[in-house]
């Protein structure tokens, strides 16, 4: 006898492959050809309106947890205003001047940076 066999466990149709890729792509389909965002943006078009400005990425190095908690928070603050009954505007922010770029890539590159020119160091912003 296997031991699988042996054990109780629900009986089920559902695939023990997720198809994630495949799926999502079925959804977006269905989604659109529902025309779901347009409807849901008709149903809440007189509430009130709840802006979110979202800030600059963190410009300076690489991508870390703290980034992925950022945008969590962000979308459980967009959720709970709507479940309070508005109309939400979310408005990413992606103007980071430049400053914090250039003077991360000025470190990086060390004594190096004397020996290009401003174009130069431009691409490499």
């Amino acid at each position: 006898m296997e031991f699988k066999e042996t054990l109780n466990l629900p009986k089920t149709d559902f695939p023990m492959k997720a198809d994630l890729p495949q799926k999502e792509e079925r959804y977006l389909e269905e989604w659109k050809a529902r025309n779901l965002y347009g409807e849901m943006e008709k149903a809440l078009k007189d509430r009130p309106v709840f802006v979110l400005h979202d800030g600059p990425p963190y410009a300076n190095g690489h991508l870390h947890m703290g980034h992925a908690l950022n945008k969590i928070l962000k979308d459980i603050i967009n959720r709970v205003a709507i479940k309070k009954g508005h109309r939400i505007t979310y408005i990413p922010g992606w103007d980071c001047h430049g400053l914090p770029i250039e003077h991360k890539v000025l470190k990086d590159l060390g004594k190096r940076r004397g020996d290009l020119s401003d174009s130069e160091i431009r691409a490499h912003c």
